[in-house]
């Protein structure tokens, strides 16, 4: 992608996550073919990370399939320095380069929804991909954030930790499709529903 369509896509679920995060909370998912392989493309290009760090089987690859995703993984974050040796200082030069569309519109649905002050709940590796996007995009963006799960991606966890979020469930999903999300959010807000009806002792 263009660095120009990239900035229209994360304006395009910026507008979007401002517009459903008036109800309070959002939970963030995906469904999609690859890109656990483009998320870890992403990561390697974020974090620094080598390609054996953060890429996992995803939903059905094999030790052989394993090591054609690491190579090519690393193919493309090489690609992606050799006209940007400092790839990674800038989040949306690198997400343009080693994302995907979808990536770049979860990116701006966690930073519109954040502005809109609702909780965003994270389900697996590749919307918490986009939300450290959108926390390096604007940093508030991460006081809004909740990991609802690890995932079984290797690198899940080292996102997760960058975003600074423990996760409420560990399921160990590979193709979650956004159920992580869902099922915590149902704890939040039950939790939530808890608090308010139990009686307290005022002082």
């Amino acid at each position: 992608m263009t660095v120009a369509d990239t900035r229209d896509l994360v304006e395009v679920g910026r507008r979007l996550g401002r517009d459903v995060g008036s109800a309070g909370i959002v939970a963030l998912g995906e469904v999609g073919v690859a890109n656990t392989t483009v998320a870890a493309a992403l990561a390697c290009g974020l974090l620094g990370a080598d390609a054996a760090a953060v890429v996992g089987l995803g939903s059905g690859a094999d030790a052989a399939m394993l090591d054609r995703k690491r190579n090519v993984v690393s193919a493309a974050v090489a690609r992606a320095r050799r006209p940007h040796p400092m790839l990674g200082e800038d989040p949306l030069l690198t997400l343009a380069e080693l994302g995907g569309p979808e990536l770049a519109v979860l990116t701006g649905v966690a930073w519109g929804a954040a502005e809109a002050r609702a909780v965003v709940v994270l389900d697996g590796f590749a919307v918490s991909l986009a939300a450290l996007v959108a926390v390096q995009l604007e940093p508030a963006v991460q006081a809004c954030l909740v990991a609802g799960q690890r995932s079984r991606e290797c690198g899940h966890a080292l996102v997760l930790e960058h975003l600074g979020c423990e996760p409420l469930l560990d399921l160990r999903l590979r193709a979650g499709e956004g159920v992580g999300a869902v099922l915590a959010t149902g704890l939040l807000l039950d939790g939530l529903a808890l608090r308010r009806g139990t009686a307290r002792v005022d002082h």
